[in-house]
């Protein structure tokens, strides 16, 4: 479930609860449908957050887009797909496009994560080993 532009994919399902009165997915799951992509996409390349956390670090959310196309409805099947964007000191990007199964494109999303310390309150170099994971995310 990947194509070249994204090397990841996580299919899901709309849910009811996920819906407005027309039966039409709320503006603002979509960003729901990153967190999801998002999760799943780190724990493939290895970067699990616990691990994170056993090392005083953490990150934390400083951006996000989403630019809509095309509406997802009530029990319609999606793809949330994922890729590492740019990478930078203390923060890196990562690209979802949000597809309907028949290949329609929904959505396209953007996320800043910022990797803090949160002893210090402060923004922090992303580690190597997350560094050399993102790497391998990248198209």
């Amino acid at each position: 479930m990947s194509d070249g532009t994204f090397p990841f994919a996580i299919r899901q399902r709309v849910r009811f609860a996920e819906t407005d009165m027309q039966g039409v997915v709320y503006y603002a799951n979509y960003l729901v449908y990153a967190e999801v992509g998002r999760s799943a996409f780190l724990r493939y390349l290895g970067i699990e957050r616990d691990a994170l956390h056993k090392s005083g670090l953490d990150f934390a959310i400083g951006e996000a887009s989403v630019r809509y196309h095309a509406p997802l409805r009530y029990d319609e099947e999606f793809d949330v797909r994922v890729r590492v964007g740019e990478v930078r000191g203390v923060s890196w990007a990562l690209h979802y496009a949000v597809d309907r199964a028949d290949g329609l494109r929904c959505a396209d999303m953007t996320t800043m994560q910022v990797v803090y310390d949160p002893a210090r309150a402060k923004a922090v170099r992303i580690p190597d080993d997350v560094r050399t994971a993102l790497a391998g995310g990248a198209p």
